[in-house]
């Protein structure tokens, strides 16, 4: 007498309690047999999968909003390629990928191109040489004679004339 007995789902004296077989998690309420209504930043089943908006990009989402990184990327939503070294003349393209900006070159986009080469000097930044001691031109080519060579004299090597 004033016994009720229950549907598969539901229980309780009136049957009006649903019955989740697995828990709702994280705040989650059980709404419906085996139904859970999740709480803000929780989604999933049993409510046990983080919410992260607008994704994680490169990583995974960890807890609400909290987006865990792959190795390599960096940002909120881990979108940002990292570059160890940083690239210097250009830009971080991928992670350890540098894309060099016009008159660079190397890993890290820090040695200048210089055309025609410097022959004797450095390449100091895109087409600029700068010359070692007794040297001068665009490329360093030309030899210095300090004095200048007189009586037709001409300047073969640094402070060399013939």
């Amino acid at each position: 007498p004033n016994t009720c007995s229950c549907a598969s789902g539901w229980s309780g004296p009136t049957c009006a309690t649903p019955v989740c077989t697995s828990s709702c998690l994280n705040g989650g309420v059980c709404v419906a047999p085996d139904t859970c209504s999740c709480a803000g930043g929780w989604s999933g089943p049993t409510c046990a999968s983080p919410v992260c908006t607008g994704g994680c990009g490169n990583g995974a989402c960890t807890a609400p909003g909290v987006c865990t990184c792959s190795a390599g990327w960096s940002g909120a939503v881990c979108t940002t390629p990292l570059c160890s070294p940083s690239c210097v003349n250009g830009a971080c393209t991928a992670p350890g990928v540098c894309s060099c900006s016009t008159g660079w070159t190397g890993s890290s986009c820090a040695s200048a191109i210089c055309s025609p080469a410097c022959v004797n000097g450095v390449c100091s930044s895109p087409n600029l040489c700068t010359c070692s001691t007794g040297w001068s031109g665009s490329s360093c080519a030309a030899p210095v004679c300090s004095p200048a060579c007189a009586n037709g004299g001409v300047c073969s090597a640094p402070n060399t004339c013939s």
